[in-house]
């Protein structure tokens, strides 16, 4: 019979240890079905700000086509940012960089050409209280993204993400999107200097929440 030795110790007490916790699992379910159980906290916010305040005065001078049309664009493309977040957060599923890139700059793109195209068809410009007005922007835009932010940040690190920080990011980016989407169907004011300060400002502190979440929740999980 053939001593043992000390690495039959340890791979014997690894078995012990793998069979003591093995369990079964559910399967991960795909990105667009995960991204699907935040659709109604997506909605309410894009919703919130026109059904609670109100359409913006200049609704009809921009008509449908920049008032529900561009906020429907905007909310689609920050619905696919969660999923694009969900399945960054699969393991051997990651984005490569290239794409990683146009994720985050393409929604930030689209967000510019909407507030020029406003301001092009109804210049209203913010002529008083300009720091007021811009903090409940800013306030009101990062406030409705956040429960949308912390349910995605949740899901994403359950999938245990190579890049949390990443994940995270695309999630805040969608999140805050969505947000901007119904605020600036409420805001009186399309100023590109408001608009691009309180509002992608907001949409901007959602992108840093969402990456400092996820990646302080894989930490957590990593230690327990």
């Amino acid at each position: 019979m053939t001593p043992a030795t000390p690495t039959t110790h340890v791979l014997e007490a690894l078995r012990a240890r793998l069979m003591a916790e093995y369990a079964p699992v559910n399967r991960l379910r795909s990105p667009l079905v995960r991204a699907m159980w935040l659709s109604p906290l997506a909605a309410l916010a894009l919703l919130a700000a026109p059904l609670v305040f109100g359409m913006r005065p200049d609704a009809v001078r921009l008509g449908p086509g920049l008032t529900w049309g561009a906020s429907s664009v905007q909310a689609l493309i920050a619905f696919a940012l969660l999923v694009a977040a969900l399945r960054e957060s699969v393991p051997g599923r990651a984005w490569s960089w290239p794409w990683a890139v146009v994720w985050l700059t393409a929604p930030i793109a689209l967000l510019g050409l909407v507030t020029a195209a406003s301001w092009e068809a109804s210049p209203v410009l913010l002529r008083s209280e300009w720091g007021l007005v811009g903090v409940a922007c800013f306030v009101g835009s990062a406030a409705s993204a956040l429960p949308v932010v912390a349910l995605a940040g949740i899901l994403a690190a359950s999938a245990y993400p190579t890049r949390p920080a990443l994940a995270g990011a695309l999630l805040g980016l969608g999140a805050g999107l969505m947000a901007d989407a119904g605020w600036r169907l409420f805001c009186h004011f399309s100023e590109p200097a408001h608009v691009l300060s309180a509002h992608l400002g907001a949409v901007l502190v959602s992108v840093l929440l969402g990456s400092v979440l996820a990646s302080a929740i894989c930490r957590a999980r990593r230690r327990s």
